[in-house]
């Protein structure tokens, strides 16, 4: 009988593990770091959709845009037609990207919904992005 209890109580913890390892949220630990890096840290979009879900292609010249965020706040954007610089803040309870920039009024508000050492996915008004550190 101890031995069914036995195999009972390492199945029943076997899978408490598993379900447990399944269900780390990877955005627990996300920092602004983990946006700028130590220093700067480049990103690139690599998939994007419009505001109503549907997928959007990028182009070309989409693909050589980036972007920069430096730990220190500031950001710059760069593509073949024009460069954008500013500042920029994350809350990470709110999981909020928003970017200000030099010169100007507008803002960017992003809604972060995933976040890694290599790869965002935000959400804006025109859609979401996914973007990938160079």
């Amino acid at each position: 009988m101890k031995i069914a209890v036995l195999k009972n109580y390492l199945s029943l913890l076997i899978l408490v593990l598993i379900v447990a390892t399944g269900c780390k949220d990877k955005n627990t630990v996300a920092t602004a770091s983990t946006i700028s890096g130590t220093e700067s840290k480049t990103w690139k979009a690599t998939r994007q959709t419009t505001a109503s879900g549907e997928k959007d292609k990028i182009t070309g010249a989409e693909k050589q845009e980036e972007m920069q965020f430096f730990a220190n706040g500031s950001f710059s954007m760069r593509s073949a037609s024009q460069n954008a610089s500013g500042k920029w803040t994350y809350d990470p309870m709110g999981k909020n990207l928003r970017l200000q920039f030099v010169g100007s009024d507008m803002t960017e508000n992003f809604q972060v919904l995933s976040i890694s050492d290599d790869e965002m996915k935000l959400q804006g008004t025109s859609g979401t992005m996914t973007l990938e550190a160079q």
